[in-house]
């Protein structure tokens, strides 16, 4: 087969990972209970989370506060990915459709099962993010968790930490690392990390199963590495 033909196989591969993608993402807890793709903390905001547990000036009703902020931002992040989904495959699929497969035999042939994903994310992950950041940061600002978002959640957390900051201002040995982190560049960026990791799963499955390939042309183009 030509190259042309192996790289519309390899698209409807990825094509088909992004449907799985939307399919086990893009519903309640799709990200939360997974545990290959659920999003946790940004690392600032992990680090001041085991500050404030180990420092002992820190009072127990703070120390509580900030535990379940915790567990408030992860979920209301895992949430906010999820309801994004539906509106992030689509810009995915886009992406797939427009790209230009180069040596597309070698990517078939090559040993990495993942080849054609880690491909399709070297050629257009920064895109993807620029593209889906005003979607996702649209669901950050839902109030999908009780009455609050993302957002809303994530502002609890920041006045937590500067009452934290106020009282260890002053406290030998501890150091308190600012909080930096964008939140919609964040989530934008683990959403579609997660995204990838479905499309490759796919892709895995199609490499080496028979039965996972559902169309002619990926039975086609797939039955070369049989």
């Amino acid at each position: 087969m030509s190259d042309s033909e192996i790289a519309l196989g390899l698209k409807s591969a990825l094509e088909v990972g992004s449907q799985y993608a939307l399919n086990t993402l893009g519903k309640e807890d799709g990200f939360f209970l997974d545990h290959a793709v659920k999003i946790g903390l940004p690392e600032d905001a992990a680090k001041f989370i085991t500050l404030v547990a180990s420092t002992p000036v820190i009072g127990d009703v703070l120390k509580k506060t900030v535990k379940e902020l915790e567990g408030e931002l992860v979920l209301a992040i895992n949430r906010a990915a999820e309801v994004s989904i539906t509106e992030v495959i689509p810009i995915v699929g886009n992406s797939i459709t427009e790209m230009t497969i180069q040596d597309a035999k070698t990517i078939l042939f090559d040993n990495n099962q993942y080849a054609a994903t880690d491909y399709l994310r070297g050629k257009t992950y920064e895109p993807l993010c620029i593209a889906c950041g005003s979607v996702i940061e649209g669901a950050l600002n839902k109030k999908i968790v009780g009455n609050a978002s993302a957002q809303d959640v994530w502002g609890r957390f920041t006045m937590a930490y500067n009452q934290v900051a106020d009282i260890v201002a002053y406290v030998p040995l501890v150091n308190l690392e600012p909080l930096e982190t964008n939140l919609s560049l964040y989530t934008t960026q683990k959403a579609l990390d997660g995204v990838f990791k479905k499309v490759g799963d796919e892709e895995l499955k199609i490499r080496t199963d028979i039965n996972a390939r559902t169309n002619d042309l990926l039975r086609k183009v797939f039955g070369m590495l049989d």
